[in-house]
């Protein structure tokens, strides 16, 4: 995404090229091609420009003259009428005064609520896109056609089971069946009870009879709402195959072992996988040359942190590509980076199948707290880096399950 900058040009060289500032500032600063100057200029002007913000630094992609300052307007002199008169008159007017406050007090309020959205919007909409984000992919959006259908075919006593089995998931209903066989085995080992539990027993027997009763339907139901679910879950990705997720596309793979049952649902699922087949290949050679051709405009870090996310998972990058990459990492990893960008290119590199192969140049000879920092978090993926500061690489902390599952139910 690029946006206008004020720059201020610094000095020329003999090849036409120069080099600039930000206007009124000693940083940013870089160099703009003299071809894209296409008027008088001389070191000290301060222009407009169109730049290009990348992680490897600024590329101003068009320059513009600088406008004519206009001459500062005619002052007029307001000389009043020469009376003297008080600054501030009032005037009270019976039975208004907690009428006009109220209505003061709802007015602030709703111009505070409407000017608080309006900023949040506009920031929201002000935010830039990071080099690195990418549009989420779609996600799968099955219709109900074939569960509707199983539902509209049952009998009324089966319905509510097949309708809860569907809302609250099958997973749900196969561990309260798991959950059921072991009791049952407990109870079977169990010792009677006393008698004077009997009672109390006889009330909890009432209670769990419905629920047992209910997974008795739901036990002879699964086979059939797994296949509906995952019918529903396969046209809707036969129809979509080029733009949802590969991830959801590979999950309906996956269930096709227990939800394709019949001939007519194995056919959809080879064909299924075929389709799935072809476009990981064809996003795969696009990722390849994304990759080679970042690299070769000089955006190492982009280039970084795009092999880590091959469609293909197993697949190697080819051996020119990890040269190339392992030999601009080790080229930016030196003893005179800052370090900022210390900071940027070993993040990049600890995940990317690069990693093991980076040896840096060299070293700060007084690195600060925050490098050493981010080298101590990524210490375990780049132990050989991490050995260079004199780190002994550690383990990341793992979420517990807890934790994860909580934030998965919130990002839901």
């Amino acid at each position: 995404m690029s946006r206008r900058i004020e720059i201020e040009l610094t000095s020329q060289r003999p090849d036409g090229s120069w080099t600039w500032r930000a206007a009124g500032a000693r940083e940013p600063k870089g160099e703009l091609a003299g071809d894209l100057i296409a008027f008088p200029a001389s070191v000290g002007d301060e222009l407009t420009v169109e730049a290009e913000f990348h992680m490897d630094g600024i590329e101003i992609i068009e320059a513009f003259e600088a406008k004519k300052k206009r001459p500062m307007p005619e002052k007029l002199e307001i000389l009043g009428s020469g009376r003297d008169q008080p600054l501030v008159t009032t005037q009270l007017v019976a039975g208004r005064k907690g009428r006009d406050r109220d209505a003061g007090r709802r007015d602030r309020r709703d111009r505070r609520d409407r000017n608080g959205r309006s900023e949040r919007q506009s920031r929201d909409r002000r935010e830039p896109r990071g080099e690195d984000d990418r549009p989420k992919p779609k996600r799968l959006r099955p219709s109900r056609a074939h569960r509707q259908a199983l539902v509209d075919s049952l009998a009324d006593e089966q319905k509510p089971v097949a309708e809860k089995m569907m809302r609250d998931g099958i997973s749900s209903v196969e561990a309260a069946l798991r959950d059921q066989r072991k009791k049952a085995r407990d109870a079977a080992q169990a010792e009677e009870q006393e008698s004077k539990d009997k009672a109390a027993d006889k009330d909890k027997a009432a209670d769990s009879g419905s629920s047992g009763e209910f997974l008795t339907v739901a036990a002879k139901l699964l086979p059939r709402v797994r296949a509906a679910e995952w019918r529903d879950r396969v046209e809707a990705a036969l129809a979509e195959i080029d733009e949802v997720d590969l991830r959801d596309l590979r999950s309906v793979v996956v269930a096709s072992e227990s939800g394709a049952a019949d001939d007519e649902a194995k056919a959809l699922a080879e064909e299924l996988r075929a389709r799935l087949a072809e476009r990981v290949d064809r996003e795969h050679a696009e990722w390849l040359a994304e990759v080679a051709a970042t690299l070769a405009d000089g955006r190492m870090v982009r280039a970084l942190r795009l092999s880590s996310r091959p469609p293909k998972a197993g697949v190697p990058l080819p051996q020119d590509i990890v040269s190339r990459l392992t030999e601009a990492a080790n080229t930016a990893l030196a003893s005179d980076t800052p370090s900022k960008r210390w900071i940027t290119v070993m993040g990049a590199v600890a995940f990317s199948p690069v990693r093991r192969t980076v040896q840096p140049v060299g070293i700060p000879e007084k690195p600060d707290e925050e490098l050493l920092a981010e080298v101590k978090k990524h210490s375990e993926r780049i132990p050989h880096i991490a050995a260079l500061f004199g780190i002994e690489p550690t383990p990341a902390p793992r979420r517990s399950r807890r934790n994860s599952r909580a934030q998965t139910a919130t990002a839901e």
